[in-house]
């Protein structure tokens, strides 16, 4: 078996520990003066961001940019890079969630295209190689955004929520600094939470997994068992949220090439149309989609028993009641059904499920996820 994938990409360089964001000066300065700060709202309120950009020296010509809120949609795509463009800006830094750095991510990596973000996203082959480096550094813990190549886009006009998959959108650099969650609240550290541990969960048993994948997935698995549930409890345990910050990295680098399963391919049509937090979405799909994959995955549940002691039905079912994550899903109707269906069935994640995927499989699975 071959342990490595076909195509590995890693960030060129990772700088990790608390106080590390002091270190973004000096890696911008290797790209170039002049750039672009992205960041979001919460950043902001919380001084934070004063912080870092008074430490930044003079002579770093840098703007910021406020990501508005919400998931990123190809439009607000359109506007960072316009904006890239007319400051000619050399490098891009995001500091923020995991819909800052796809924002920032798409943008930088598509600076420079002739054409309209919605065009790439539905015709990724004509995506150019990226120019413009990115720096990220998240804010929470959770999307594995920083050690990707992916950028998961919606498109309003067009009701989809697609990813743009490109190699050389990987970040150059990675600033993972646990003091940067300090400020979470606990709504964001649970749904962040439970879509680290799922994407690492869904790499473990992907179709695509390779030994290189399976073992960052389950350090990831085991870092998330045993940190999560005291990081909600308290945002300032800085050695627990090293430990998510950490887990979430590793997770994002096992399924940027491994894939994900089912419940990435129904989360994101759900999220769209029911306007659901990604990870509240991906937590309330994760039961059904575990009763269907049961037989393929019975190899994977019992290696994580043996060897992390980590029972995974039963942890899900923990951090659902003591983390209060109400099925957003319940008692809701999919008008567009057949389209819905189409769009599950298209997606990568979907693909990459252990256990096939059919038309006549998802009609069960949305009636279980709805309560009806």
């Amino acid at each position: 078996m071959t342990i490595l994938p076909q195509n590995l990409l890693l960030p060129r360089r990772t700088v990790t520990g608390a106080g590390s964001i002091k270190k973004l000066a000096a890696l911008a300065d290797t790209f170039g003066s002049r750039g672009l700060l992205v960041h979001g709202g919460s950043l902001e309120r919380s001084g934070t961001l004063a912080e870092i950009t008074a430490a930044l020296p003079a002579e770093l010509a840098m703007k910021r940019y406020r990501h508005l809120g919400g998931e990123p949609t190809v439009q607000a795509v359109d506007a960072l890079r316009t904006t890239i463009s007319e400051f000619k800006a050399e490098w891009v830094a995001a500091i923020g969630g995991g819909s800052v750095i796809d924002l920032a991510k798409a943008a930088a990596g598509l600076a420079g295209h002739p054409h309209e973000t919605a065009f790439y996203q539905m015709n990724p082959k004509n995506i150019r190689c990226s120019s413009i480096p990115l720096i990220a550094a998240p804010t929470t813990a959770g999307t594995g955004s920083e050690a990707t190549v992916v950028s998961v886009l919606t498109n309003p006009e067009r009701r989809i929520k697609q990813s743009i998959r490109e190699a050389s959108h990987m970040p150059a650099a990675v600033i993972l600094d646990p003091a940067l969650l300090a400020s979470c609240a606990s709504a964001t550290i649970a749904a962040s939470g439970m879509d680290a541990f799922i994407q690492a969960f869904e790499s473990y048993t992907s179709r695509y997994a390779v030994p290189f994948t399976s073992a960052l997935a389950e350090c990831a698995i085991e870092k998330i068992a045993t940190n999560l549930l005291p990081f909600f409890k308290d945002p300032s345990d800085i050695r627990a949220a090293a430990n998510m910050l950490e887990a979430s990295y590793i997770a994002g680098l096992a399924f940027s090439h491994s894939r994900l399963g089912l419940v990435h391919g129904l989360a994101h049509p759900l999220g769209v149309r029911f306007q659901a937090a990604h990870g509240v979405a991906c937590a309330c799909t994760l039961p059904a989609v575990f009763e269907f994959n049961r037989t393929q995955i019975a190899p994977h549940l019992r290696r994580l028993h043996e060897n992390l002691s980590v029972d995974v039905e039963q942890l899900i079912g923990e951090w659902m009641r003591v983390m209060r994550i109400d099925n957003p899903f319940l008692g809701g109707r999919i008008d567009d059904r057949e389209a819905f269906i189409r769009e599950v069935l298209a997606s990568g994640s979907t693909r990459a499920n252990p256990r096939e995927v059919t038309a006549t499989d998802l009609p069960g699975l949305i009636e279980r996820i709805t309560g009806g």
